[in-house]
């Protein structure tokens, strides 16, 4: 699709994000231009950069612990958590989720801002993780869940393979998924010299990216949150909800506000 129409939707709530005081030195939006995707690739037939790319993550898991333990979850746990309640899920899948202490009573190495594990917070019957860099959660699922989430993941994919990624995430979702996107580049550089996050595109391209896959799983509702800078070089997080009514998308951008005080 060439343009989204985006309307604005105001819910009462929590502030969900504030623009951050960090100002970095020429940091600007990203301007815009076509995601190069690769339609022939899939999960047994993925890019040489993905592969190449996949042994070098499963190596930095090796580091330490404390590489991809989860933590960049962390400040969407009440948002997803909002999410969860309002579309009824009670199964998650977490696609990319490192080493996934946050479900585990190992939640307290990742973050003091949980006094109980994400299973718990959430109130999920049953959940599972999947991160092919990381031995422990390497295996595909077998099974759908009604939520799938997907935080801090895509922007480390080689474009070439975001068609057949973004279509396996959603495969595994019945009601809902959510996605985090950074718009920006990591402090993290690879091996060769590269920055961490490889696909790095204005959020208008992700979002016209996105609802062209969505057309073949319309009964999805879908979040995105997207981390970049706006215009003064501040960090800022904008969140999406994609869905379809009469057979057509809707885009609607997400905005909170503090609930009155009575």
């Amino acid at each position: 699709m060439s343009n989204i129409h985006i309307a604005d939707e105001y819910k009462p709530g929590k502030v969900i994000a504030q623009a951050s005081a960090l100002f970095l030195n020429n940091a600007k939006p990203l301007e815009r231009k076509e995601i190069g995707v690769d339609p022939s690739l899939d999960r047994n037939n993925p890019s040489v950069q993905y592969k190449k790319l996949l042994e070098e993550y499963t190596q930095i898991h090796k580091v330490s612990d404390r590489m991809f333990n989860g933590r960049s979850l962390v400040k969407f746990t009440d948002i997803i958590h909002s999410f969860i309640e309002k579309n009824n899920c009670k199964t998650l899948l977490d696609y990319g989720c490192g080493k996934g202490h946050l479900y585990t009573d190992e939640f307290s190495t990742v973050t003091d801002q949980l006094d109980k594990s994400l299973p718990e917070v959430w109130d999920l019957n049953s959940y599972s993780l999947f991160d092919p860099g990381y031995e422990e959660h390497k295996e595909l699922p077998r099974e759908m869940f009604d939520c799938v989430i997907s935080t801090d993941v895509l922007e480390h994919v080689p474009e070439t393979d975001l068609i057949w990624i973004l279509d396996e995430i959603f495969s595994y979702a019945d009601k809902m998924v959510f996605l985090n996107i950074a718009c920006f580049k990591a402090l993290k550089t690879l091996a060769d010299g590269s920055n961490a996050h490889i696909s790095l595109f204005h959020h208008l391209d992700w979002l016209e990216l996105i609802s062209a896959r969505s057309e073949h799983v319309k009964h999805l509702v879908i979040y995105i949150f997207f981390d970049m800078f706006d215009t003064e070089g501040r960090i800022e997080l904008k969140g999406f909800k994609l869905s379809y009514e009469n057979n057509k998308i809707r885009v609607i951008q997400l905005h909170e506000k503090e609930e009155e005080q009575c």
